[in-house]
């Protein structure tokens, strides 16, 4: 994911499924998972320190940003609890963590694989079927955000590092993707990509809203 880190927030090329997809008619109940996030602090020294507590307060705006501007879409919504999954459902969100990670850097970070050139056919398995039959639910919707904030000592040194060699480290900077699974097949039929410079943090109102505002573009339902 570091590979995608840009100055600004940008939301890159949505990729759509080129399997057979066919909306549900009517009214489709749309899972929403609680973000999986992960903040850590860069010292000068490179070494990373993941925080709890930025964690935590960056699922809570994310999740708040996300059933906000879904509900503004009219879409219908229910929650997933994971203290109350199953081991299979564990394994599939494990999963998309595997499969999002390959499609950025297959798709995003120009690491192409050649049997995927013209199609984009990623799916978690028709496993999810239990997901849809345990929450009632048609789609589910899957969030995976990593950031990094470097300390003032970590960015004096990058200055002086590029100043001097012309080469830095890490000044900070968050990557999240977002994928759109029909739990009928367990296809993933739509997937989008974000990132953001030093002058955005997920963990305040205007940095989840800019965050998901990018992921949410040409969202399907």
């Amino acid at each position: 994911m570091a590979v995608l880190l840009l100055s600004a927030c940008t939301s890159t090329k949505t990729l759509k499924t080129t399997n057979e997809f066919k909306r549900i008619d009517g009214e489709a109940t749309l899972l929403l998972l609680e973000p999986d996030v992960e903040l850590r602090f860069v010292k000068a020294s490179e070494v990373r320190e993941t925080r709890a507590d930025w964690t935590e307060a960056a699922e809570l705006m994310l999740l708040s940003e996300l059933e906000k501007q879904l509900k503004a879409r009219n879409i219908s919504m229910t929650q997933f609890e994971l203290g109350e999954a199953t081991p299979r459902e564990i394994q599939l969100i494990k999963l998309h963590e595997a499969v999002g990670t390959t499609i950025v850097l297959h798709r995003y970070a120009n690491l192409p694989l050649p049997s995927k050139k013209d199609t984009f056919d990623w799916s978690l398995g028709p496993g999810v079927q239990e997901m849809a039959r345990n929450n009632d639910a048609d789609y589910a919707l899957l969030l995976y955000a990593r950031g990094e904030y470097a300390s003032a000592g970590k960015q004096v040194a990058n200055i002086l590092m590029g100043a001097a060699f012309g080469v830095t480290g890490s000044m900070g900077g968050q990557q999240a993707f977002a994928s759109l699974i029909d739990l009928r097949t367990g296809d993933i039929v739509w997937f989008n990509v974000a990132q953001t410079g030093v002058g955005s943090d997920m963990r305040d109102a205007d940095g989840a809203e800019h965050m998901i505002t990018n992921l949410l573009k040409k969202f399907p339902l």
